[in-house]
């Protein structure tokens, strides 16, 4: 994982308040909607996370997917992972991929997306998520929930990962 991501997210989690343990553990899991971003702002933008163990598959309705995993240090509860943005999404981050941390504090969730461009620079995208409004899925926005192919979510230097994904 990234050293910067890393340490923004024991940081992160070091100033979070304790979060309460479920039955269940379903701590990241679901559907979650996002209630602000320095990307902008996308009241429409929604994620689905799908548990399988500790590992965890997120599926985003605005292009991205990625795999994190589960994790506890002291109090806090975190995860982290890689993913990928579709080739079919806007010119600035199309076919990148990217680190990412998830911080779950209270009822929110907190992400953090370090995106690395072609040319080696990278871009910090952070966003604030909450479950859905009453009646917002009923509306039929939400992605569909899915096992999402582990293999379709290949990270630079990972076997099989082709730039043409």
């Amino acid at each position: 994982m990234n050293r910067l991501l890393q340490s923004v997210l024991i940081v992160a989690a070091a100033t979070l308040s304790a979060v309460a343990a479920y039955a269940g553990d379903p701590v990241f899991h679901g559907r979650w909607q996002q209630l602000g971003s320095n990307a902008g702002g996308c009241n429409a933008c929604l994620i689905a996370i799908v548990r399988h163990g500790d590992i965890l598959t997120v599926t985003a309705n605005n292009g991205w997917s990625a795999v994190i995993q589960a994790d506890r240090r002291g109090q806090a509860l975190l995860a982290a992972g890689a993913g990928q943005w579709r080739n079919v999404t806007s010119a600035v981050y199309r076919n990148a991929p990217f680190e990412l941390g998830f911080v779950r504090r209270d009822e929110r969730l907190h992400i953090l997306m370090v995106v690395k461009s072609d040319d080696g620079t990278t871009s910090t995208i952070k966003g604030v998520f909450s479950r859905p409004t009453p009646g917002f899925e009923e509306r039929g926005r939400f992605p569909p929930v899915s096992r999402t192919s582990f293999s379709s979510l290949a990270h630079p230097g990972a076997p099989g990962y082709t730039k043409d994904r």
